[in-house]
């Protein structure tokens, strides 16, 4: 796939989710991504330009977006019945659809995440 900008990122994610809001596309989505990708920087310690997301990292960041726009769906009141990404899908039960949803995709993001490890630095002290 090869590195993508967040723009791009986002409109991966619009294509994934049914029935996207349009209060959450543009400034919104770009925001809920950009705040993904500085959480696996700060949890990888690497450098990720939004300009260029390297295939490493876009798995984790696309999860854990996902789960990001999912849960603001949830905060605005789109308690849909169906949730529906490429081939996975929910339907409402018991609890919101979307909160399942959110859940697993926000776990998911977690667990890709930590399979990137974190970077340490070894340092001897002087003296």
């Amino acid at each position: 796939m090869g590195n993508l900008t967040n723009i791009q990122i986002g409109s991966v994610i619009i294509n994934q989710i049914d029935n996207f809001p349009t209060a959450l596309s543009g400034a919104p989505l770009w925001n809920i991504i950009n705040n993904e990708i500085y959480h696996v920087e700060n949890f990888t310690g690497d450098n990720i330009p939004i300009t260029a997301v390297g295939e490493t990292y876009q798995p984790a960041i696309m999860s854990l977006a996902v789960a990001g726009v999912l849960y603001m769906m949830e905060m605005q009141g789109a308690d849909v019945s169906n949730i529906r990404l490429g081939d996975f899908s929910v339907s409402k039960g018991a609890s919101s659809s979307t909160t399942v949803t959110s859940k697993s995709m926000k776990e998911d993001g977690i667990a890709k995440l930590e399979k990137l490890g974190i970077k340490l630095n070894y340092y001897k002290a002087l003296g």
